[in-house]
């Protein structure tokens, strides 16, 4: 009798637990051969040979410990200014973007603009900024303007407007519809009601994404430093084109750093924005 009742619950309990059906354990190993499948032909299509590239590995890390490690410490005090003017880069052109994608984005959330026109215009807008690499708007500007940290703001300015006007509008349409449909049933004014309750809402939302657009901007600063933008990525690409790889060591210790301290920083400053 105890087996029994033993089966029967077990029965009971396999009854309860839902299995994966064979339609997406069938769509998961079909997914797998066509990813295969796409990995081989895009390594055929580039003539890249994964094993001879694991095979390759030693020259690699003899051209690491002979030459980069171990790391200069002769000119931190270049290196420390080429940081800080990193820094400056990506706060000034964030906060830049900032101004103008809240201005764009009142423009693109049918909330408080009702134009689909200038809706769909605003988006339109936004998605070609951000979808445009910032090393190619870098390229242009310097062209344009030649080498200096101006082309590097300028780059970022560019690129994080389309991608902060898209996540505000995003966020105030969210907003908006738990806020301002219940005031606008009850004859409030639509000036009133964004300042009073579309932006009190959103406003944790925006500093979250322009938090983590500094974090973006750092990085993106750096690169583009690589390309005549200034900062600390100018710095690194002199040292390797003069053969001081130690000193180029340094440099990437320092990127690394800072990348890491201003995450851990925008990472514990979301934490007490979204309690």
């Amino acid at each position: 009798m105890t087996d029994k009742r033993g089966e029967e619950a077990g029965k009971r309990v396999m009854e309860k637990i839902r299995l994966s059906s064979r339609e997406s354990l069938r769509t998961s190993v079909v997914f797998v051969i066509v990813l295969l499948l796409l990995f081989g032909l895009s390594t055929g299509f580039t003539r890249f040979n994964p094993i001879a590239a694991l095979l390759s590995q030693g020259e690699f890390w003899n051209f690491i410990f002979a030459d980069f490690v171990p790391p200069a410490m002769g000119r931190l005090e270049a290196l420390l200014r080429a940081a800080m003017q990193t820094m400056y880069m990506a706060l000034a052109a964030t906060g830049l973007s900032a101004i103008l994608a809240l201005f764009l984005s009142f423009l693109g959330t049918a909330a408080i603009t009702r134009s689909v026109l200038i809706n769909s215009a605003v988006r339109a807008f936004a998605s070609i900024l951000r979808n445009i690499p910032n090393l190619v708007w870098a390229f242009i500007l310097v062209a344009a303007f030649g080498i200096g940290t101006v082309v590097g703001v300028l780059s970022l300015i560019i690129a994080t407007t389309g991608s902060l006007t898209r996540f505000f509008i995003e966020i105030l349409d969210e907003t908006a519809a738990e806020t301002m449909e219940p005031l606008l049933a009850a004859g409030a004014a639509m000036p009133s009601m964004v300042t009073q309750a579309l932006l009190p809402d959103a406003m944790p939302g925006f500093i979250a994404w322009i938090l983590y657009c500094v974090e973006l901007n750092i990085r993106a600063s750096t690169i583009l430093g690589m390309v005549g933008a200034g900062g600390i990525g100018l710095l690194l690409m002199g040292y390797i084109k003069q053969f001081n790889y130690a000193a180029a060591s340094t440099a990437i210790l320092a990127v690394a750093v800072i990348i890491i301290g201003v995450n851990l920083l925008t990472n514990y400053l979301r934490k007490l924005i979204m309690r």
